[in-house]
């Protein structure tokens, strides 16, 4: 049996458990119903011998454990279990690529985004670089440049934000630490040059960064949201240090831990009259600078 059926197999199991907890039966039909409108061969049994053998393998490619109980003799799947996020972004993608194909293809009723990230053909090269240990080449184009120079860096990892990917390396040159926004790399080329791996925990580097900047101090910030952005924010949270301070019939007042850099103002910014600054000061002084400026343009 091709090992594309065993990995599709194990997405539906994953895919169906995750929506609800159910039997095995429900299972055993679900992902038997799947697999036919793939036009796999499904003459196979699955049979429950054949389901532990994949939650062994679930658990051990992807870190989840199916649990089954026995008084109501169903299983589930616990969402906060899954902490690794790009296992997660992979079964979303599964999940919407498979509704999508069941909707006949894109049909009309389905409207993406038309922007497209850049520079996504980087991401291969890139990775095998990182876990190779191999010194990347590539010309680089600032966005507030207008010209381009040549790097030469030792890769540590890929990041991404707001859609948008970056690479985070080491500058070979002054062996300062920076972000590279992939769709602003050209002629990139792996060399055959070894590097010896060095320590740099990008998590807590970048653990209180709204994007990639961490240019400027990290400090508490506090915003109070109208109610209806509010309730917005609070089911897409503007960062993993977020929490609800106060709610009232109007307003919900939230604070977040990061640094205040150029992202998270034009992030602040967007949101116009719905959100306001109450900490730290500086911060306030920043944004009233940048709304005035604003306003200067339709005098």
């Amino acid at each position: 049996m091709s090992k594309l059926i065993y990995f599709k197999r194990y997405l539906y199991v994953i895919d169906r458990l995750r929506s609800r907890p159910c039997s095995f039966n429900e299972l055993q039909e679900h992902v038997m119903r799947k697999l036919e409108k793939d036009d796999i061969d499904t003459t196979f049994e699955y049979a429950i011998r054949t389901f532990e053998r994949d939650k062994k393998d679930i658990a051990t490619l992807f870190g989840i454990d199916i649990h089954y109980d026995r008084k109501d003799k169903i299983y589930s799947i616990d969402e906060d279990e899954i902490e690794d996020q790009s296992v997660t972004r992979m079964i979303d993608a599964f999940s919407i690529h498979h509704a999508l194909q069941e909707g006949n293809k894109l049909s009309p009723s389905v409207f993406l985004e038309k922007r497209k990230s850049l520079g996504t053909e980087h991401i291969h090269g890139v990775i095998h670089a990182i876990q190779n240990l191999y010194l990347l080449q590539f010309t680089y184009q600032k966005h507030w440049e207008d010209f381009s120079t040549e790097r030469e860096v030792y890769p540590i990892a890929i990041k991404e934000s707001q859609q948008r990917w970056y690479l985070v390396a080491l500058d070979k040159s002054n062996g300062v630490v920076k972000t590279f926004g992939l769709d602003r790399i050209t002629d990139l080329k792996i060399t055959d040059t070894k590097f010896k791996p060095f320590s740099y925990n990008v998590e807590k580097e970048f653990k209180h960064a709204f994007g990639v900047e961490t240019y400027a101090p990290a400090e508490k910030v506090v915003l109070e949201f109208s109610k209806q952005q509010g309730n917005y924010i609070k089911t897409f949270p503007l960062h993993e240090s977020q929490h609800i301070v106060e709610e009232t019939e109007d307003t919900v007042v939230l604070e977040i831990f990061i640094h205040t850099t150029n992202d998270i103002i034009m992030e602040l910014l967007k949101y116009g009259s719905d959100v306001e600054v109450l900490e730290p000061e500086s911060l306030i002084v920043t944004i009233k600078g940048s709304i005035k400026q604003m306003a200067n343009l339709y005098q």
